[in-house]
Order: structure tokens, then C-alpha cells, then sequence
């Protein structure tokens, strides 16, 4: 189907294509000056002492759990309400994802329903930031002090969020931040991995480039795999990086003006945005009355609608570990009654106001 307007538009342009160009002229494809100008914006941004680019988000993710020691019957505790990714992940590192239920009202993990998910397999704790807000971190790191147990931090959609100053990604052992066509920042595809741990990062290291410290070298001293990314994508990684503040900007004008526009409506919930974060949106975020049929509406007058995450424990692919029987009221609810709306930089005002105009007509 062919949308007056899509769910997503990367915010690319001359810059990119310049970078890119340089890259070619170069012939410099694999990690090269760009790769290490990415990383030295994203250390300096995040205040991270060690990143480690990877080729995707997931693959981040799975680094992170084998370089935490995640091995066969390793218990992880992630929260229902996110992308399958943070649950995957942790299947294939030889481990098993335990769901915990989230807040209804931020959508992001329910602290206070963390510690009844401990059992003495337990070993990390993944709380994931959703839709550009950060979980509440501090009560989940004294959490994991008491028992003794790592934090990954899935930031895939969060860069640029802080959470009580601190970039996300960087309070927990290991933090992940993904660059996908769809993020604030994009590469197309990549990410990043974070930690202030010293042989946490050359675990890392060893794990993602072949079992080696030096790509120059054919001596492996430990087992790795390839999960580099390519200065191709780091030279359009740094063309966003250097616009950041502009892309952050315009999506939450955005935001807002839906909020205005849509302030008036009682079947509009809008997620609620928390304290202990600033709000970078992934998308604009609400609970709507109706949902099935508000969708249908919008997407006969050629708006690109997304539902909410389908919650972990009722997914196909994790039916063996036994959740479905389980109760996850509040992210049960978010699928069932969540709507999300395109919020991307180049989105004009009057295609907010027709998207509004179009919701407000449904209700009526």
C-alpha cells in the first residue's frame, strides 16, 4: 500500500551521501576513520569509558550476555512489554528469559515485580527502555546488588535519553544502543555496546573480532566471532551523530503537537512521561478506545499505524518456556489497546494536524 504517511523516515540527506562518498574514495570499507570517529562521539556524548561497535542491536545484546558468563540454564529477567530481540537474545547466549510484567502508565519495567522473578538461577537483570524514556534504574541496581547479579541495559531506542543525568546505557555492567532505520541516530543497521568494565570491555573485544585484540594479526587467543560494522555505515552514523540535537528537536515538536492536538480527547491516553528521564519519543505513544477500529480508519485514509509490542509471554517462539499460563495484565493490556504514531524529524505540522483531524473525525 502506498501511505500519504509512512510510520518511519530516516532523516538522511547531503550529509550522509557526502560521508559516503569519502568512504568509496577511500576504499577504506571495513572499520576504518569513520568507525573510530563514531565511537569517539558516542563516548564522548554517553560519557562511557569503553564502546564496542556491533552489526546490529540483537547481536549487541547477545555479546553482552556471553561476555556476562550467560551459559545453559542461566536465568535472565527481562520485561514483557518489548521488542522480542531483549527475549531472543538471551535464548541463543544458552539462556532463559523470565518475563516480568510492566507499569501500564510509562510501559516500562515494573520494579516493584523484579525481585518475586529471582530464583537462585537468576543471573541479570535486562531492563529495557521503552519508546524514548528510561526505566527507573537506580531501585533495579540496588536490586542486583542485593543479590548479586548483573544489569544489561537494552537502550536500543534511547539515545540521547539520560536518566537522572546519566546516559542510559551506561549505569548498568553493559549497556546496549542499536542504530537501526528506525532510531533517532541510524546507521541502517549497527550498535553500540557500552561498559566502564575493563575485562568486561577486552571480553568483548575478543568475543567480536575472531578471538583477537588486533585485527592484523592470525593469532586467536580466545574463541570470537565477526560482529563488526563497516565504515559504510559509520560514515552515515556520523553525518546523524553531528545532527543529533536538530533530529531530538524535531521529534519532540512533534510529540507535542500531537499532545496539544489530541489534548481534548478522552479515548487518547498518552503514554505518561516520568521524572527520573528526559523523553527522546521513539514514536508518539497513547492507549486509544477502539483500537481495531481507529486503525482501520487511519489506514483507509493512507496513515501507516504500528500496534504496541506483542507481549513476550504469549509469543510462539518462547511458547516452550512455559509463560502463557502466566499473568502479564498490563502488558497484555499495552498490546491490546496501544497505538503508535509516526513522530520522524522530516513529519510536517499539516500531516500531524490530517493525522489528528482523521482521529478526532473517527471518534466522533
Amino acid at each position: 500500500m502506498d501511505y500519504k504517511i509512512s510510520q518511519i523516515e530516516p532523516y538522511v540527506g547531503q550529509e550522509e551521501l557526502s560521508n559516503l562518498i569519502r568512504v568509496i574514495e577511500n576504499k577504506w570499507l571495513t572499520e576504518g576513520p569513520f568507525s573510530e570517529e563514531f565511537l569517539s562521539i558516542i563516548k564522548q556524548f554517553t560519557g562511557a569509558k569503553h564502546a564496542l561497535l556491533t552489526n546490529n542491536g540483537t547481536l549487541a545484546l547477545y555479546l553482552a550476555l556471553k561476555a556476562l558468563g550467560i551459559q545453559t540454564g542461566d536465568e535472565v529477567i527481562v520485561p514483557d512489554f518489548t521488542f522480542n530481540a531483549s527475549g531472543s537474545s538471551v535464548v541463543f547466549a544458552g539462556g532463559k528469559p523470565v518475563f516480568v510484567d510492566v507499569d501500564r502508565q510509562n510501559y516500562n519495567i515494573d520494579v516493584t515485580k523484579i525481585e518475586a522473578a529471582i530464583s537462585s538461577k537468576t543471573k541479570a537483570i535486562m531492563p529495557v527502555h521503552i519508546y524514548g524514556q528510561s526505566a527507573d534504574l537506580y531501585p533495579i541496581m540496588k536490586i542486583a546488588k542485593r543479590y548479586n547479579i548483573k544489569v544489561l541495559e537494552d537502550a536500543a531506542q534511547a539515545y540521547g535519553v539520560f536518566y537522572r543525568g546519566k546516559h542510559t546505557g551506561t549505569i548498568g555492567d553493559i549497556g546496549m544502543i542499536s542504530f537501526f532505520a528506525d532510531k533517532t541516530v541510524t546507521a541502517g543497521e549497527g550498535g553500540v555496546l557500552l561498559t566502564d568494565n575493563d575485562s568486561l570491555y577486552e571480553r568483548l573485544q575478543y568475543l567480536r573480532n575472531q578471538g583477537r585484540l588486533d585485527s592484523g594479526t592470525f593469532v586467536h587467543k580466545q574463541l570470537g566471532m565477526n560482529f563488526r560494522m563497516t565504515d559504510l555505515q559509520c560514515a552515515v552514523g556520523v553525518a546523524q551523530l553531528k545532527k543529533y540535537q536538530e533530529i531530538e528537536g524535531l521529534k519532540l515538536n512533534n510529540f507535542r503537537l500531537y499532545k496539544k492536538l489530541l489534548s481534548d480527547m478522552d479515548e487518547i491516553k498518552v503514554m505518561e512521561e516520568v521524572d527520573h528521564s528526559n523523553l527522546v519519543p521513539f514514536r508518539f505513544a497513547a492507549i486509544a478506545k477502539d483500537l481495531e477500529a481507529l486503525i482501520d480508519h487511519l489506514e483507509a485514509r493512507g496513515i501507516q499505524t504500528r500496534r504496541f509490542f506483542y507481549p513476550l509471554h504469549s509469543q510462539p517462539c518462547f511458547e516452550s518456556l512455559g509463560f502463557r499460563t502466566k499473568t502479564y495484565p498490563n502488558s497484555d493490556y499495552l498490546y491490546g489497546n496501544g497505538l503508535a504514531l509516526p513522530v520522524f524529524p522530516g513529519l510536517k505540522k499539516e500531516q500531524i494536524v490530517y493525522i489528528c483531524n482523521c482521529i478526532e473525525n473517527f471518534y466522533k
